[in-house]
């Protein structure tokens, strides 16, 4: 008899919703019982000036957090997302394309 063994991996998924890009880091609660330290690291396809690179603490057996940028204002193209586990240096990344950017948030009447 074989038993498959169900393995839950890290990740993170982005999503474009209400003029904002949220990137959303879910591990699997029992895998996080003292709380981790990540590092958020948005990588531009145009220009390192709109890369960011931000840090959060995910509180023991909570099982996600997220980040977010607004949509107006970013370069057009393929985004790199990073999500790095600073205590075991482990990496879950993933990209998305922003096609059209729409400054009209930022403009004044």
């Amino acid at each position: 008899v074989i038993f498959g063994l169900h393995l839950v991996a890290a990740d993170v998924q982005c999503r474009i919703e209400n003029e904002r890009i949220y990137c959303i880091y879910s591990l699997d609660r029992s895998d996080n019982q003292n709380g981790k330290n990540v590092k958020f690291h948005w990588i531009s396809p145009a220009s390192s000036e709109d890369d960011r690179i931000r840090h959060f603490q995910i509180p023991p057996r909570y099982g996600s957090v997220y980040d977010y940028r607004f949509l107006p204002g970013r370069a057009e193209g393929r985004w790199h997302v990073k999500v790095i586990d600073l205590e075991t240096n482990e990496t879950v990344e993933t990209t998305f394309d922003i096609n059209v950017t729409d400054n009209s948030m930022f403009e004044e009447d």
